[in-house]
């Protein structure tokens, strides 16, 4: 199958050698690689965000390629930003499809979505035929109802999408619902989780001291791998500390910053610790590279977010592939990876008193601590390895044809008369 996978701003290739990157960059990544390794040819369409990008196709691995396409300025846009340029993205799409004439069309983002709709309508090839997925990571309907910003346009696209689209992937159930009360049919959408390697992200292997101040035997560690925004949760872990002192915490951005020193969110958590005593037991990290990284996880004891919402759950699954117990709010996509009281503690609201019962809870009790750990591990290669990911997508492929799609309306279908004859009786 020649899959042609749309995504505007999540360029693959910094995941690809091993730097820091978004979860987007990185779910495109891992999926494309697994994908060719399945028998397909997979081009990732990105914009081209850097002058000196190459024209032409760069080979990313065995059967992927990366093909960059001029839409606006040849930097990186901020999100206020992204869909100004669409159309222009879509334009330049369509016009490279016609060459290409892909057998699918998966849209990573809600942008990308757009722009594969606009280069379906606008390609002189006859595109109609070429089933499009849509892929969300986040919905603003969701986002919304965990307190963060409405983005009424944003909204109000998404909605389009996942009804124009030929089949709709989706992280969690939260956003599945989400997706059912807008009327979406529960046919046309298919829940495929965030993905983990797990012989890259293993309890096997060394583990790195450089970010600790205590040894192990003297304080718990607890990491999180998270963005230093509010809706990271970075200052409700920050205010647990205080009640924590047995504890030391490190906090991991995601920013793709490099230099922490200079993100305007790092200094004002750092001014946070000084003023609440705490600076000596907490510690700011920039982004970590991906080989470093599991080697961080290994060198902690708990696993601990307090984000507002987590669209991805891509650190919480790395954390357990790392055999680390988690405690994290019960938000976007960690409760379909946390079992609760199995592989960790959910807490409702991630507020400080929560974070602090919680964490003593799994550190009181070593056994129980060892326990969600071993949990943590089986079901992070269980149930989220990039290959299962992959099967999956593969899946969501098939149920975007034509045919396969009236199949499974026609099953549906099936399946409400029975209910509600079973309920008539």
């Amino acid at each position: 199958m020649k899959i042609a996978m749309v995504a505007e701003h999540a360029n693959p290739l910094p995941a690809h050698r091993g730097e820091p990157a978004c979860p987007a960059s990185l779910h495109v990544c891992a999926l494309s690689r697994q994908l060719a390794k399945r028998g397909h040819r997979v081009t990732v369409y990105v914009r081209r965000s850097d002058p000196d990008q190459p024209d032409g196709r760069t080979r990313m691995a065995r059967g992927v390629s990366v093909a960059y396409l001029d839409a606006g300025p040849a930097r990186p846009l901020s999100a206020e930003e992204h869909a100004e340029h669409t159309g222009a993205f879509g334009s330049a799409l369509s016009s490279v499809l016609d060459e290409d004439g892909p057998d699918v069309l998966h849209a990573i983002g809600w942008t990308s979505g757009l722009a594969a709709l606009h280069a379906q309508a606008h390609s002189e090839r006859d595109q109609s035929g070429t089933p499009i997925v849509q892929t969300f990571h986040s919905l603003n309907a969701s986002e919304q109802r965990s307190g963060l910003d409405h983005h009424p346009e944003r909204a109000r696209m998404e909605t389009i999408l996942a009804s124009r689209a030929d089949h709709v992937l989706v992280n969690s159930t939260d956003q599945q619902g989400e997706l059912a009360r807008l009327g979406v049919p529960r046919h046309h959408v298919s829940v495929v989780p965030f993905g983990v390697d797990p012989d890259h992200f293993s309890v096997e292997g060394s583990a790195s001291a450089e970010h600790w101040h205590s040894r192990r035997e003297e304080r718990a560690r607890l990491v999180s791998v998270t963005s230093l925004t509010e809706a990271g949760g970075a200052d409700r872990l920050v205010e647990a500390m205080t009640r924590l002192p047995e504890a030391e915490l490190l906090l991991v951005s995601t920013s793709e910053d490099l230099d922490v020193a200079l993100d305007e969110n790092a200094r004002r958590i750092e001014l946070l610790a000084k003023e609440a005593g705490v600076d000596d037991r907490v510690h700011l990290a920039g982004p970590v590279e991906r080989k470093e990284l599991p080697r961080l996880l290994r060198s902690a004891d708990v696993y601990v977010s307090a984000a507002s919402y987590d669209p991805y759950g891509g650190a919480v699954l790395e954390a357990m592939a790392c055999g680390l117990p988690v405690v994290a709010t019960a938000t976007g996509a960690t409760p379909g990876a946390v079992l609760h009281r199995t592989s960790g503690v959910l807490m409702r609201f991630g507020r400080p008193d929560e974070v602090v019962r919680s964490v003593r809870a799994v550190l009181n009790t070593p056994t129980m601590s060892t326990a969600y750990g071993i949990a943590a591990v089986d079901r992070a290669r269980s149930r989220f390895t990039w290959q299962r990911i992959a099967v999956e997508t593969e899946l969501a492929y098939e149920r975007s044809r034509p045919q396969q799609a009236e199949q499974d309306r026609a099953d549906e279908d099936e399946t409400d008369s029975l209910l509600l004859s079973g309920t008539a009786r």
